[in-house]
């Protein structure tokens, strides 16, 4: 019986160790910016004190938004291009964009995209979030 409980405990315990780890991956909020009703292209201005991230998404609020292409320059000048075209709904985010290198502080951020649902109202909302 000592055993049994010797290794449950031992299992836990190694388990435990697992879901700290992966509570550590921290999302970061990188800025948020507004949808017009018209394709645009916007920028997300970071530089190297906002630290190095190994992925990227970006979430919708209110409205739906047509993703095209989003484009990270580092701050090295080397660039990288995710083509996204999706389509994400209210409430959505694009899928992680894990970026490439060991070097991956990064200058900005360009993302072209519209908004789905041309009308009066609200608009849309996109957020830009980093994986550290």
């Amino acid at each position: 019986m000592l055993k049994r409980s010797i290794i449950l405990a031992s299992v836990l315990f190694v388990l435990s160790i697992g879901v700290f780890t992966a509570s550590a991956q921290e999302w970061v909020n990188l800025g948020t910016k507004e949808v017009k009703d018209r394709s645009e292209q916007d920028t997300w201005h970071l530089g190297a004190g906002k630290g190095e991230f190994r992925s990227l998404k970006i979430s919708v609020q209110y409205r739906a938004v047509r993703f095209y292409k989003l484009e990270v320059t580092y701050v090295s000048g080397e660039k990288q291009e995710f083509s996204i075209r999706s389509l994400i709904p209210a409430g959505g985010s694009t899928r992680n964009l894990d970026l490439n290198g060991k070097d991956r502080y990064i200058n900005k951020v360009d993302v072209w995209y519209e908004a789905a649902t041309v009308r009066r109202g609200v608009r849309s909302q996109v957020t830009l979030h980093g994986l550290k």
